[in-house]
């Protein structure tokens, strides 16, 4: 009985995890799928640039919302590894959505919200870092990795919240392995390049 609230919180929070906001906002501005245009990607920013500024802002708020409402209600219900279980639910849910043929986003805004809902803290640092890796790295994608990465050791070294820790990074190194390889080759543009690459689209 003791595994059985956290498995349907856990079930319940990749549902949700599944709703595919990205979908539902293009639909309704009545623009194509977001995984046929722009980056092909099914997240804010694709829909920024291929919707609008406000469907996008919309969009990361419903992506974020997704990881806090699940992160935080498992912790409530049953501890810190609950939350980090229906996290991590929730960011496996907007990567892989049931309702969407399993073809979502990358899971960056649920993987904060994750955060958000059963750390507030680490998603501080965590935003902290990734401002910095712009700085540094000008490279969206790269930074968010980073970020997300570095987070997961921090887990470890702190021996909290590793569970969410380890599995948004290993999550997050599976989603963006096509945008990593691309780096590797050189060929990941800066941010002022990929900005001026859609202006010209």
């Amino acid at each position: 009985m003791t595994l059985i609230v956290p498995a349907l919180a856990a079930a319940l929070s990749y549902l949700l995890g599944s709703i595919p906001s990205a979908l539902i906002a293009a639909r309704l501005a009545g623009r194509p799928d977001p995984r046929t245009v722009g980056t092909g990607n099914a997240g804010s920013t694709n829909v920024a640039l291929t919707v609008g500024p406000r469907a996008g802002i919309a969009v990361l708020t419903a992506d974020l919302v997704k990881g806090t409402v699940c992160g935080f209600a498992g912790l409530v219900l049953a501890g810190p590894v609950t939350g980090d279980a229906c996290a991590l639910a929730a960011i496996l849910g907007q990567i892989a959505p049931v309702f969407a043929g399993f073809r979502g986003g990358k899971g960056a805004a649920t993987t904060l919200g994750g955060y958000v809902g059963v750390a507030p803290e680490l998603a501080a640092l965590g935003l902290l870092t990734w401002g910095l890796g712009l700085l540094v790295i000008r490279r969206a994608v790269l930074s968010t990795v980073t970020a997300i990465v570095a987070l997961a050791l921090v887990t470890q070294v702190l021996g909290q919240h590793q569970l969410l820790g380890l599995g948004a990074a290993a999550l997050t190194l599976a989603a963006h392995r096509g945008h990593l390889a691309a780096w590797r080759r050189g060929e990941m543009p800066t941010i002022r390049e990929g900005l001026r690459d859609n202006r010209l689209r």
